[in-house]
């Protein structure tokens, strides 16, 4: 979203809304503008006081767990899966990319870009579809295990 007046403060207080935060960002060397972050915008736009018009995104990461993953030149480490971020482009040409939509990454470094609502509950039911399978492929493999008797030489 963007602006070319400021901002004032509510005259009602609403703790669930927090207050836009605006500031001017200057556009190549000579073009200026106020911009209003949405209200769900967590991005601090540290780096973002000059730049193209398009390189704003407003929005907020979400974590998800890590799982200590082997790789044969690191070593195990712990690798974030299932995280994302919510975002807006404002200043994109893709109108996809102006509503806000959802990056995902079911794996580190591995993006599903652009996802609607609906896309995103598709890849959720997959995912929870396949924990009940899993679920299933951990009872049988406790029952494998623990009927497991070592092999006589």
């Amino acid at each position: 979203m963007h602006k070319l007046t400021t901002t004032t403060a509510s005259s009602t207080t609403n703790s669930a809304v927090p207050a836009p935060r605006t500031w001017e960002r200057t556009i190549g060397t000579t073009g200026r503008i106020i911009e209003t972050c949405p209200p769900e915008c967590e991005d601090s736009h540290a780096n973002d006081k000059t730049g193209a018009l398009d390189d704003l995104t407003h929005g907020y990461n979400f974590a998800g767990p890590q799982l200590p993953v082997f790789d044969a030149e690191e070593g195990t480490a712990l690798v974030p899966i299932l995280a994302g971020r919510i975002q807006i482009d404002p200043y994109s040409r893709d109108l996809k990319r102006r509503r806000p939509h959802m990056n995902f990454e079911p794996f580190q470094d591995e993006v599903m870009e652009c996802l609607t609502p609906d896309e995103f509950a598709q890849i959720i039911a997959t995912i929870r579809a396949h924990c009940d399978q899993l679920d299933k492929v951990h009872a049988r493999f406790a029952e494998i295990h623990d009927q497991w008797t070592e092999p006589q030489a």
